[in-house]
């Protein structure tokens, strides 16, 4: 008698906190639409970094101030805010007197790294851009510019750091290199301190006349670089992968791309990976307007295993998010 009414009661007070763990379950998690463009503003070449309960979105180009790189402010990845720019311009036989194109940053030991490609004034064919390095205290700048990371005409710095503690650089040839090498190819340097490369550039793909946008992913033992290829004026600009078993390659192009052109984006590219504050990794990416008007940025989920990666973007529509409460 003991044991059945002791179960009655423990059925009983199941089905009575039951629907208090639906509310709890539902009190720890938020669901919110996003729609891309996620800014109605030109945004290209996004880099999206997670810090302090906040998501910073960096673009190419000067702010509305002057400053050199855009930056904006989310806590949900819905509603944006813009802040100001990143990095004082230099005057113009200056390394970083125009363009401040393609933000990356990293944190490392409380300070804000901010790589960016720049170029003084006269710079014929874009031969001038070099990948340079602006410092920071804080996420929100202002950044201190440090001057040239790398020492020849190069575009699209993207900084690695593997399991061992080594930095890479990874970073796209420019035209009229004067180190001789042949622009719209992907190079590797090792990275010697947080501003400057060993200057021992490595070749890691030729496969296309031009490939940029260079990002490198560490999974299960491989290394995953995702990249950019065609024209970034049209639609046959699209993302690619290749793997390879060392940062410094060889890496081996896989078939399926990671996104292309459809009805409402065109020429999708120059992309950043990172995480939401549920942990799960997105993908920053621009797109055209079907007008070939403005470059919006525009965000999406994406799968990265250690042999394929996957996203069922660009998408159009609005999107669910699901994340964790604050």
């Amino acid at each position: 008698m003991e044991t059945k009414s002791f179960m009655k009661f423990a059925v009983c007070f199941l089905f009575a906190i039951m629907p208090f763990c639906v509310v709890c379950a539902q009190a720890t998690q938020t669901k919110l639409t996003y729609q891309n463009p996620i800014i109605d503003r030109g945004l290209a070449d996004p880099c999206v970094v997670f810090e302090n309960g906040n998501f910073y979105l960096f673009a190419t180009g000067k702010a509305r101030d002057g400053r050199g790189v855009q930056i904006y402010r989310s806590a949900d990845l819905v509603q944006w805010t813009q802040l100001p720019g990143a990095v004082e311009a230099g005057k113009p036989t200056d390394w970083n007197y125009k363009h401040f194109w393609a933000p990356e940053v990293i944190k490392v030991k409380g300070k804000f790294y901010l790589y960016y490609t720049a170029s003084p004034e006269d710079s014929p064919e874009n031969s001038g851009n070099r990948v340079g390095v602006a410092i920071a205290d804080h996420i929100e700048g202002p950044y201190k510019d440090f001057g040239v990371v790398v020492p020849h005409g190069s575009i699209d710095g993207h900084p690695f750091t593997d399991s061992d503690g080594q930095m890479y650089m990874y970073y796209t040839i420019e035209n009229k290199n004067h180190d001789g090498l042949k622009a719209g190819l992907i190079y590797v340097d090792k990275m010697t301190s947080l501003t400057t490369v060993e200057r021992k550039p490595k070749l890691i793909l030729n496969n296309y006349s031009w490939q940029e946008g260079p990002v490198i992913s560490h999974v299960g033992g491989n290394y995953i670089l995702t990249f950019s290829v065609g024209n970034w004026r049209d639609s046959t600009y699209h993302v690619r992968y290749a793997i390879a078993k060392s940062p410094l390659g060889p890496f081996i192009e896989q078939k399926n791309t990671i996104l292309q052109t459809n009805e409402m984006v065109k020429g999708p590219g120059h992309h950043f990976l990172f995480k939401g504050n549920d942990g799960k990794d997105w993908i920053a990416y621009h797109g055209w307007d079907p007008k070939y008007t403005t470059r919006y940025p525009r965000i999406d989920p994406i799968v990265i295993t250690s042999d394929t990666v996957y996203c069922a973007g660009p998408t159009f529509t609005p999107q669910e998010i699901i994340v964790p409460a604050q």
